[in-house]
């Protein structure tokens, strides 16, 4: 099903699954749903379906309605489209095969959205000092933020997050080369670190040219698993 993706500073990613031929979005409790935030109107937009095309309009809100950066009254959707109403980001997502990653994070490992934890906020909730997002962000950096990305394709990358990924044909990311059409390699979270574990009998995995069974991952390792070449990247903190 297609699938809304929202972001908070506070809450990090969250998803919301779209079950209805019409979703009234605002902040106001009869909205299907709801962004409980005084920047965003009490009936803000209208996304609607009809003959598999997805549609958004501006529902005469204060403070109106931007996809991909420009002010819409009304727009048609694609996937990976980023909506922007008041102080929250969402993106729209649809319901393919290649629709699985959100900016290379795994849709079905994101929490559902609920709005009860932030309903209670003021606006000074919202509007942190850069400290206080800083340090804030700094607890869950390197679980959120470290990514694995593609060599022959550095615009190709995934995150791993506390879930995991697992590497092969049976895997979330496919990897080329013999005996790789189960899942060969798996990527977990320990509560520290991201810790990759070879599960393929027949297939080596290498952490900077040397065979590993199990490796604890930093910044800039570089990883094969069958013939596809990764490297394991941590960004700085801004």
């Amino acid at each position: 099903m297609p699938s809304l993706v929202i972001f908070s500073q506070i809450d990090g990613y969250r998803v919301f699954d779209i079950t209805q031929e019409s979703v009234i979005i605002g902040r106001g409790e009869d909205t299907n749903l709801l962004l409980p935030n005084i920047s965003v109107s009490r009936h803000h937009a209208k996304l609607s379906f009809k003959d598999g095309k997805a549609t958004i309009q501006d529902l005469d809100s204060s403070n109106g309605t931007l996809v991909n950066g420009k002010a819409i009254t009304r727009a048609d959707l694609k996937s990976g489209d980023q909506i922007s109403l008041g102080k929250f980001r969402l993106a729209y997502m649809g319901d393919g095969t290649d629709d699985r990653f959100f900016q290379g994070r795994y849709l079905e490992y994101m929490l559902k959205y609920d709005a009860a934890p932030i309903r209670g906020m003021d606006d000074s909730t919202f509007s942190m000092s850069p400290e206080q997002l800083r340090r804030k962000q700094a607890e869950s950096h390197r679980m959120r933020s470290a990514k694995l990305v593609l060599n022959k394709n550095t615009s190709q990358f995934w995150f791993p997050e506390n879930r995991g990924l697992t590497l092969g044909g049976a895997g979330m990311i496919d990897v080329d080369g013999l005996f790789t059409g189960g899942v060969v390699a798996e990527i977990t979270w320990n509560g520290k670190s991201h810790v990759l574990h070879k599960q393929a009998r027949l297939l080596k995995v290498h952490v900077n040219e040397k065979p590993v069974s199990e490796h604890v991952l930093q910044n800039g390792d570089r990883v094969r698993v069958g013939d596809s070449h990764f490297r394991y990247e941590v960004p700085p903190m801004d």
